[in-house]
């Protein structure tokens, strides 16, 4: 009866410290999100922040009256960046979480993976060689960069020997992103006028997309993530290989389709809006893991919030860094993200199953 009781007094206290997870994340980006539209390079008084702010979520700060013009123009853009940060951070969180579930792969994520990088590539294309700067062009154009970097990727992860193995994938993802990394400088250096345009964008911007840009990519974002969120179970019952799950009435090959489309909605439309952004998809779905437990039914909900906590958090450190200047917010994702790709590494090796 005692050891019971031991047993169950760590279990409820697991339980407990789950439950409070929620309302704790919930809290956490509500700050955020306060902080992202009050902090900046230009320092605006709060009263101030405030009664502009909702007039610039209505994109109508002309109206505003008594409040200089250069103050509302700052937190309108401060309104949208906070906005493209919400939608990309949790695109990308997201989209690492079923990439990590459906390769069963610990370094899954857009980033190393390369379909960010054949996003850029893609939309960088486009600019050059046909005109394509357009939201919608670039959204899309987006999603085909994607698409054809996971289908690159996995091609050839599979045929190499051993097949599509959790390190094979992260070698093959890793090449096929310095290959069109180095592609997509190369089209910008040809081309001053698209080099000018995305030169901040090539390290990862949230001050690049308007009002139009995200009303445009909210949708498809929007449609990425109620995909991704049934997957949870399915990827559970993954989790413990292919045969078994077979044996418990899964479908293998329908779940990885379905989380891959949904994989290329969300990093595809996150590198249109902000650029080819790296680690938030690998450290989010990590991070919430020791909040939530390793169930994907609730690490991909927790991702939804984490996501956007952790780009806002750096894009806000980015704005402050320097005196009189701003860094690009995927400076510091890169800045966070190396040493923790390492203690990951350090701590739980690599998969190879």
């Amino acid at each position: 009866m005692s050891a019971t009781r031991t047993e169950a007094v760590p279990r409820t206290v697991t339980m407990r410290r789950r439950d409070l997870s929620w309302p704790v994340l919930l809290g956490c980006l509500l700050v955020a999100l306060a902080v992202s539209v009050a902090v900046g390079t230009r320092p605006v008084d709060l009263a101030v922040t405030w009664s502009v702010l909702p007039h610039a979520v209505m994109g109508d700060t002309q109206s505003v009256s008594g409040v200089p013009a250069l103050d509302a123009a700052v937190v309108e853009s401060r309104v949208w960046r906070t906005a493209a940060g919400v939608l990309t951070g949790a695109a990308l969180a997201v989209a690492g979480a079923l990439l990590q579930g459906a390769t069963r792969n610990q370094l899954g994520d857009p980033g190393i993976l390369g379909l960010t990088a054949g996003a850029a590539c893609a939309v960088v294309t486009g600019a050059v060689l046909g005109g394509l700067v357009s939201p919608g062009s670039q959204l899309w154009l987006a999603a085909l960069g994607s698409a054809v970097a996971m289908l690159l990727v996995y091609g050839l992860a599979t045929a190499a020997k051993g097949g599509a193995r959790p390190v094979t994938l992260a070698l093959t993802g890793a090449a096929i992103s310095a290959g069109l990394g180095a592609l997509t400088s190369a089209m910008l250096l040809t081309d001053q006028a698209t080099f000018n345009s995305f030169r901040t964008w090539q390290v990862g911007d949230l001050s690049r997309p308007d009002g139009t840009f995200l009303l445009l990519a909210a949708p498809v974002i929007l449609v990425g993530l109620l995909l991704a969120w049934p997957l949870g179970g399915s990827l559970d019952t993954l989790s413990l290989g292919d045969a078994l799950g077979r044996g418990l009435g899964a479908h293998p090959a329908l779940i990885r389709l379905l989380a891959g489309v949904a994989v290329v909605l969300l990093a595809g439309t996150a590198t249109a809006l902000a650029g080819p952004l790296v680690f938030c998809g690998l450290l989010v779905p990590h991070a919430v893991r020791a909040f939530v437990g390793v169930s994907y039914r609730r690490v991909i909900p927790a991702c939804m919030l984490a996501g956007p906590l952790v780009v806002l958090l750096a894009d806000t450190v980015a704005r402050v860094a320097l005196p009189d200047r701003e860094l690009q917010v995927g400076i510091a994702l890169v800045i966070i993200g190396a040493p923790a790709l390492v203690a990951i590494v350090r701590r739980k090796g690599v998969v190879t199953a």
